[in-house]
Formats: C-alpha cells, sequence, structure tokens
C-alpha cells in the first residue's frame, strides 16, 4: 500500500531553498512598499491625531498617565524615539504599526514545520496585500502591535512545547512572556487574547488529563500526582518568566518607572472602562457587524479560511493539533468581537489574521495536490526510486513496479474521476482569481483612492481631506504660528484632530463656547454657529469645511490676514 503524503509538512521537490527565499523575500518587499507608500497622504482620523498628541507631550514634558480610552502606552513610548530621531509629522507617526505590520507577516516564516513552504508563503502572500491589514498598519492605532504580538506568543508557546525537554526552549518561553508583555503594553484586547488562548489551553488540557487517565487505568489521585510531579520542575522558569512579564508591563505603565502605577490597579480600569464601553454600547452594532467587511475587502481570506478549517479538521496529519488550534482560534476570534459591542473596523485584522493563515495553509496544500503536481510528485518519487536500482533486490524491485502498474491502472479505469478532479481544480482557481483580484483591486482603491471617502466600510469617522486645505488656508495668512491668536470651539469638543495639526501655534485655544468680548485673529465654529451677530462681517471673512461625516465647521478670520504683504512675525 503506497503511504499518504503528509500534506502539511513535505513540499514538492521543484520548489526550491531558493525559489522559496525569493518568493518569501518578494512578498516581503511588496508588503513593506505598499505599506510605506504615500504614507503621510491621508489626514490623520480623529485617533490618531489624539495618539499623535500625547506622544508629542511625552516627548516634551516627559508626561504620561495611563488613561484606559486612549489604550496603553507603548504606542505612545515607541513613536516618541521616532519622533525624536526622525521628526514628527504624518509619516514618522505612523511608522511603527507599519514596522509591526510587516514584521507579523515575517513571523509567518517561522511557521514552515507545520504549513510548509507554501502555505507559508501563501498566508504571507494573503496578508500582504490584505486591504485591512495593509489600512490599518498605515494607520497610528495599536492593532498592528497587537496583531505581531499574538501571532509572536503563538509561535514562541508552540516551539516552547516542542523544545519543553531542551535548552532551546528558553528563548521561546522568553519571547512568549515579553510579546504578551507587549500586547498588554498597547491595547486592552490583550487581555481577551489571553483568555481566549488560556481557555483553550485550559480544556486542552483537561482532555489530555482525562485520555492518559483512561489510557493508564491508574486511579485519579495517582494520575493527578504524576502529572504535577511533571510540571513542577518547570514552575520556576514559567515564575520567571512571569517576573519578566510583569517587569516590562510596569515598564511602559509607569513611564520608564516615573510615574507611581500598581498592576492591580491597570487590570482593574482596563476592566472597568471597557466592561461598562460594552454595556451602554458606546459604538454598538449587529452581530453579523464585521461580516460584511471580510465579504467586500477579505474575501480568499474568508472564503479559503473556512474552506482550511472544514479541509484540516476532516484530515489527520502530523500537524492536526495545530490546525485545531488555529480553527479554535479563527472561529473564536469571529464569535467574540461579534459579540463585544465596540463595533470598528479596526479590530477586524484580529480576525482576519488567523482566518489569513488558515487560508495559506489550505492553498498551499490545494495546490501540492493539483493534478498536474500530483503527476510530477510521483514522476520526482519514480525518478528517485530508479536511481537507486544498484542496490535494490529484485523482488523489491518487482513490487514498485507492480505498486506502479496498480496506479497506472487505477487512473486509466477512472477516467470521470480524474475529469471531475480537474474540474473542480478549474473551479477552485477561477475563485481564487476572481476574489484576489477583488481583494488587490479592494486594497489599493482603500488605501491610496479611497482612503478618507466616508461611505468606505473601512474608513469610520475618519477626517475629511477639507483639513489639508484649511491648513492651506491658514498658512497662508500674514501672520506666523508665533502670534498668530486662532480659537477653537466644539460643545462636545470633538474638534480633532485639528489641535494636532495646529500643534505649532503657540496661541491656539479650545472651548466649548465662543468667549464673551473676545478679539480673534481667527476663530473656528461649527458651521451651525452665527458669528456675524458676534463679530462684524465687514470685518470678517469665512470659510467653510467639513471636518469629518456630520462635522461641518467654518472659519472666521480677519480680512486683514489676507494681506498680499510679507508676513508678521
Amino acid at each position: 500500500m503506497q503511504r499518504g503524503r503528509d500534506y502539511n509538512t513535505k513540499n514538492s521537490p521543484e520548489l526550491s531553498e531558493k525559489k522559496y527565499k525569493i518568493l518569501g523575500f518578494l512578498i516581503i518587499f511588496f508588503a513593506l512598499s505598499i505599506r510605506l507608500f504615500d504614507l503621510g497622504e491621508r489626514v490623520f482620523h480623529h485617533d490618531e491625531s489624539v495618539h499623535a498628541s500625547f506622544t508629542l507631550r511625552l516627548l516634551e514634558t516627559g508626561q504620561y498617565r495611563y488613561n484606559p480610552a486612549y489604550h496603553g502606552p507603548f504606542l505612545f513610548h515607541s513613536t516618541a524615539v521616532v519622533f525624536h530621531f526622525l521628526g514628527i509629522n504624518d509619516t514618522t507617526a505612523r511608522l511603527i504599526p507599519v514596522f509591526f505590520g510587516v514584521a507579523a507577516i515575517l513571523l509567518l516564516f517561522l511557521l514552515k514545520k507545520e504549513l510548509g513552504e507554501r502555505g507559508v508563503l501563501w498566508s504571507a502572500f494573503l496578508l500582504s496585500f490584505s486591504p485591512s491589514m495593509v489600512y490599518f498598519s498605515r494607520f497610528f492605532r495599536n492593532d498592528p502591535i497587537i496583531v505581531f504580538c499574538t501571532l509572536a506568543t503563538v509561535i514562541g508557546g508552540i516551539r516552547y512545547l516542542e523544545n519543553l525537554h531542551s535548552p532551546k526552549r528558553y528563548p521561546y518561553l522568553i519571547l512568549t512572556a515579553s510579546s504578551l508583555a507587549i500586547a498588554v503594553s498597547s491595547k486592552e484586547n490583550a487581555y481577551l487574547i489571553i483568555l481566549m488562548f488560556g481557555a483553550y489551553a485550559g480544556i486542552y488540557s483537561l482532555y489530555r488529563f482525562y485520555s492518559d487517565w483512561k489510557k493508564e487505568k491508574l486511579s485519579l489521585k495517582k494520575t493527578l500526582i504524576l502529572k504535577i510531579s511533571a510540571i513542577f520542575p518547570f514552575i520556576p522558569e514559567v515564575l520567571l518568566s512571569g517576573t519578566l512579564f510583569i517587569f516590562i508591563v510596569m515598564l511602559f505603565y509607569t513611564s520608564l518607572f516615573r510615574t507611581p502605577e500598581t498592576l492591580f490597579s491597570i487590570v482593574e480600569r482596563a476592566f472597568s472602562h471597557w466592561m461598562e464601553m460594552h454595556r451602554i454600547e458606546r459604538i454598538g452594532g449587529p452581530f453579523y457587524f464585521y461580516i460584511p467587511i471580510l465579504l467586500v475587502y477579505e474575501s480568499p481570506i474568508l472564503i479559503f479560511g473556512t474552506a482550511g478549517i472544514v479541509h484540516f479538521l476532516k484530515k489527520k496529519g502530523e500537524n492536526a493539533s495545530f490546525f485545531m488550534f488555529l480553527s479554535y482560534w479563527a472561529v473564536a476570534s469571529l464569535l467574540l468581537y461579534s459579540y463585544l459591542q465596540e463595533k470598528v473596523p479596526w479590530l477586524v485584522v484580529h480576525i482576519v489574521l488567523p482566518f489569513g493563515i488558515l487560508a495559506g495553509a489550505y492553498l498551499g496544500d490545494f495546490f501540492s495536490r493539483a493534478p498536474g503536481q500530483r503527476q510530477k510528485n510521483l514522476l520526482g518519487t519514480e525518478n528517485m526510486n530508479l536511481s537507486g536500482t544498484e542496490n535494490i533486490t529484485s523482488g523489491t524491485e518487482n513490487m514498485n513496479l507492480l505498486g506502479t502498474e496498480n496506479i497506472t491502472s487505477g487512473t486509466d479505469k477512472n477516467p470521470t474521476f480524474e475529469t471531475k478532479r480537474s474540474r473542480a481544480h478549474i473551479f477552485v482557481v477561477g475563485i481564487l482569481v476572481l476574489t484576489l483580484i477583488i481583494s488587490l483591486a479592494q486594497c489599493i482603491s482603500v488605501n491610496f483612492y479611497r482612503s478618507m471617502e466616508p461611505d468606505e466600510l473601512m474608513t469610520y469617522s475618519q477626517a475629511s481631506p477639507d483639513i489639508r486645505q484649511l491648513m492651506e488656508k491658514i498658512e497662508e495668512f500674514n501672520i506666523g504660528p508665533e502670534t498668530l491668536s486662532i480659537s477653537v470651539v466644539d460643545p462636545e469638543n470633538l474638534y480633532w484632530p485639528l489641535p494636532w495639526y495646529l500643534r505649532d501655534y503657540e496661541k491656539a485655544t479650545y472651548y466649548t463656547e465662543p468667549q464673551a468680548k473676545a478679539k480673534y485673529d481667527a476663530i473656528i465654529v461649527p458651521a451651525k454657529y452665527r458669528m456675524y451677530e458676534v463679530i462684524p462681517e465687514e470685518k470678517y471673512a469665512s470659510y467653510n469645511f467639513s471636518l469629518r461625516p456630520g462635522k461641518e465647521f467654518t472659519l472666521y478670520y480677519n480680512k486683514e490676514l489676507e494681506n498680499t504683504e510679507e508676513k508678521r512675525i
């Protein structure tokens, strides 16, 4: 009987190491290029401008205090370093998300043993131009950091267990602990990821305990003692890794040990705030909120990721437990974020990651099982057999020939089966090509042509491109930023990203209502305000602009500011 090929660890002979490395390099280069191209073109989102302003304050004053509404400190501290060395602008603010977005794709190459070479390349390729992954890797938020840390934690945990009785396990334990610490220092959904992975580990451990108990036919007490004694030698290193975890978390939350904080207060504030946001449904939405986003932007990942779940759960192989975990991760992420009443598009990347890996693994296996590929593999095996005929006995040679004849005759006797396989292969390839074209088109569109369009599902509460024209208007005034007195008024204090773009204007002030009897060089107010009842129309000109969808504002400015004379300082 012919031995079945291990579908998730071996690769066909023609994918050489050189070809694998070249394709991997091209994918990473493409991922980096598409994330860096025209990085500063899109106007800062409301959240981006808040994060950037906090970072700037940290850089200039050294002040930081954790507020769960704005997530953890890692993004602010790491970007402050970038600001210090590379300057302060929209582009440099987004470099940390770009770095972690590309680094997450690089991590996939550490899963070569589980995914196979083709699986790694397909996963990296799909995630390299995933519209949501690209969009939010070009967005000054914490989510690309969480994506990287989640994948690093998975890889570190797998390799640690794999090398459990070898000194090689220590670097992987450090990787796991530090990745979890950076995740917790970045955003509060890290706690959800820990709970999700912890639940799987707990259930799997109970299953293994029950299986071993039944298999060994020992008493429950004795089995429990044996398991505890097996775990006991690893407790010191686990405790040390826990210490490393706490050290990294406290390092960032105390702003390099300059601000007093306790671990309990950090966790308590995080859970209290976000549980309350979930309860009041601050940004609520239907349970299926992420499905339209996945269908519109991530069709190849959704379709082939789902196919991968079915495919790998049906087949049993060397890495069956890995694919079981990967399937759990994908489904649990989709259900968890669908349940939570904080429905925002950037959370979709945490669903896309495991589905993207599953889709890549499935496509890698699918193309190695393609009809033409099977023939190449068979020829490769046959040539290997023929090259060693001098050392093969005649009996074994006859068996090989007989096996080959049986395979050939079986194929000849089932032309209908092979035809159906070929048609199924063409059908799947057709779906793949179509969805890849759609996804690539969506990636280019939403990132470079429609990145600020309010009707895009990805662009939640995105600031208007009018901000660029507004700043050009203000910069043309004949008074410089050192002396221009400009006020911004909004009763809800929702005037962001204006504070970021007016950061160099030393006399910029912000109010919830216009100040009585105040004299303005310029003032920005909601468009519904009738400012000409307060200031003389003959002295002040007006300029209308949109801050973001549903937020229309008007700039009123002294007409003398348009004097074409040289700017006054």
